[in-house]
């Protein structure tokens, strides 16, 4: 099983046409954006160059490879939220807060109480380092 998402090399080809067949409106959940060539990366965001349009994170939550990137995370931290211990309502949390970045070591479990806490505690005035800390001690457990 493999815990990144991985592209195909198509993914990166420009030469082609875009995944939606120059579509966009046909494109569902807009699964394709997710490996097409004209899906830009950065800041935490993804943008559709050639139709000039956000991608929303939540777009690949469908996908094969982020389920299976999901369940190798949930297996991986017990089946349980870092925080509390919790066992049902679980999230998968983007530690660096960049929903791009999928890679296992920046995912953590948390149940739907904490997850939202964790986001509330963002919001305030030094947050971040608070909510790191917490996520560094869950870390260690």
């Amino acid at each position: 099983m493999t815990t990144d998402l991985q592209l195909t090399l198509g993914a990166f080809d420009r030469t082609l046409a875009p995944l939606c067949g120059g579509r966009p409106d046909r494109n569902g959940f807009l699964r394709l954006c997710c490996r097409c060539p004209f899906a830009a990366r950065a800041d935490g965001a993804v943008f559709c160059e050639e139709f000039g349009f956000p991608i929303r994170a939540r777009a690949k939550y469908g996908l094969r490879g982020w389920r299976e990137v999901r369940t190798a995370v949930l297996d991986r931290d017990g089946g349980v939220c870092a925080v509390c211990g919790g066992d049902t309502d679980l999230h998968v949390h983007h530690i660096d807060l960049d929903p791009t970045n999928d890679a296992p070591r920046n995912l953590i479990v948390l149940c739907g109480i904490c997850h939202a806490r964790v986001h509330t505690a963002l919001r305030r005035e030094g947050g971040v380092e608070r909510v790191a800390r917490m996520m560094a001690a869950a870390r260690r457990q």
